[in-house]
């Protein structure tokens, strides 16, 4: 008998097992200081601005997803009317392992001659409990309870 893991599904997978692994290996690591004051302040005194971002714009892709648009001129009217946009709630000092990985999956980074933050587009919540953060970690660890063993004969 051969006994082999698969990796579960990532959405078969318990939130509280996710969770623990955004902590353990994506924020504990990666994430290294909140300076949402900071950087409010540089727009505020206009150092910063907004062409400063990278992925602020919501891609074609993303507008698909997230509002349903189905053709070109839908996607269109979605950037016409301002709903493309990205709000950021929040900005995280960040490795810049996890920098790349964030601009990977559509992020906005602020990025300019002072540095480079991650622009967190929800608050109210832990990081942990961030879709984008778990899936990252999901996809970067090895925990066993992301594997289940198949036995064969």
């Amino acid at each position: 008998m051969l006994i082999t893991r698969e990796k579960i599904p990532f959405n078969e997978i318990d939130d509280s097992i996710l969770q623990q692994a955004a902590k353990d290996y994506i924020i504990e690591h990666h994430v290294i200081y909140c300076q949402s004051y900071l950087v409010s302040q540089m727009f505020e005194q206009n150092v910063f601005n907004f062409e400063d971002y990278e992925n602020f714009y919501l891609s074609d892709e993303q507008i698909k997803n997230y509002h349903g648009a189905e053709t070109d001129e839908e996607i269109q009217d979605v950037r016409d009317n301002g709903e493309d946009i990205q709000e950021v709630f929040e900005h995280w000092i960040c490795s810049e392992w996890l920098i790349d990985k964030l601009r990977e999956q559509g992020e906005p980074i602020l990025y300019n001659n002072y540095g480079t933050w991650w622009g967190r587009t929800c608050t109210g919540q832990a990081i942990a409990l961030d879709y984008n953060i778990q899936k990252l970690a999901y996809d970067q660890a090895m925990n066993k309870e992301f594997y289940r063993e198949l036995q064969t004969a």
